[in-house]
């Protein structure tokens, strides 16, 4: 399994950050013997593309971008490309059209019988690039794509959402922000509670709870 490790490039520090890292993994699918392609591109929980899914939410723990690909030739470059292309305004409370790049990587896979698969892993990081866990990612809109000796072949657009309300017991104090809206409400004893008090999420002081 060859690893390969790229630096992510950020627009803006205010939309927080993301680590990336890809990998190549070898499938169990014939690939064309003298070509090269990519078959497929698409989101994913896992780097085995088991969990996919296009919409992810801000607590999300790390995303992947999985492109499945024939390689039959030798110094063929793949490259992988994540893209910003809606943000949000924590401050004035919207969304809006943007185009970034925020990490890309890219990979020289050897010819191999097989469907081999080009991982980019992206998880929250600061603003060096080092992974922080349990950071929020930025909400928005976004797109993988990916490229074939520069030559883009496929995409897959995702979305970063936040999430419903926590479905446990909310402490008070704890960080919200980033997580959810300023002023968002929430039930204190969970999402599916009924009645009780309420938390309320305020930028500075985090979660702030009824009596």
């Amino acid at each position: 399994m060859a690893v390969v490790r790229a630096r992510a490039r950020f627009g803006s520090a205010r939309i927080g950050a993301l680590a990336v890292t890809s990998l190549l993994l070898l499938g169990a699918l014939s690939s064309c013997a003298t070509t090269a392609r990519i078959v497929d591109v698409y989101m994913a929980l896992d780097g085995q593309g088991d969990r996919k899914r296009n919409v992810f939410v801000t607590d999300t723990k790390e995303i992947h971008c999985i492109a499945e690909m024939g390689i039959g030739r030798k110094g063929v470059t793949v490259e992988g490309l994540i893209r910003a292309i809606q943000d949000y305004d924590f401050a004035a409370d919207k969304f809006f059209d943007t185009n970034r790049v925020l990490a890309n990587a890219e990979s020289s896979p050897q010819p191999a019988d097989g469907v081999q698969k080009f991982d980019i892993t992206l998880k929250p990081a600061d603003k060096s690039g080092m992974p922080i866990d349990g950071a929020p990612f930025p909400p928005g809109r976004f797109v993988c794509e990916m490229s074939l000796d520069g030559v883009l072949e496929k995409v897959a657009v995702f979305n970063v959402d936040f999430p419903p309300c926590p479905t446990s017991f909310i402490a008070p104090g704890t960080v919200c922000i980033g997580f959810y809206k300023a002023l968002s409400v929430c039930p204190r004893q969970g999402a599916s509670s009924v009645g009780g008090p309420n938390c309320q999420c305020d930028a500075v002081k985090g979660w702030q709870c009824d009596p």
